[in-house]
């Protein structure tokens, strides 16, 4: 049986906004604009962590919520995404990954 894969790469500052976008819906913060300077890690599992504008406690963002966003932010844009397909994501040093593999 033959398998598709498609990648899907965002630059880090559509990663913020995707966050950003996740974030004001899921009410972790009040507004886009509070996301602050995002640190992506890859230690441990995919994770991002930034301070909300003006203050406040440090906000985590696991590797299933990054991808939420991501699927989110494709939803938003008209970026088919299979459901059926296996996501996975990859971390490099100026982009985030997202892999669909259909079989």
């Amino acid at each position: 049986m033959p398998t598709e894969t498609r990648a899907i790469t965002f630059t880090n500052a559509e990663v913020r906004d995707a966050i950003a976008h996740f974030c004001v819906k899921t009410g972790r913060i009040a507004t886009k604009s509070g996301v602050g300077a995002l640190a992506l890690s890859n230690e441990g599992g995919l994770s991002a962590s930034f301070a909300p504008d003006p203050s406040g406690p440090k906000v985590i963002i696991l590797e299933s919520e990054i991808a939420a966003a991501l699927l989110l932010h494709c939803k938003d844009r008209g970026i088919p995404i299979a459901r059926r397909s296996i996501k996975s994501l990859q971390l490099a040093k100026d982009t985030v990954t997202l892999t669909l593999t259909m079989a």
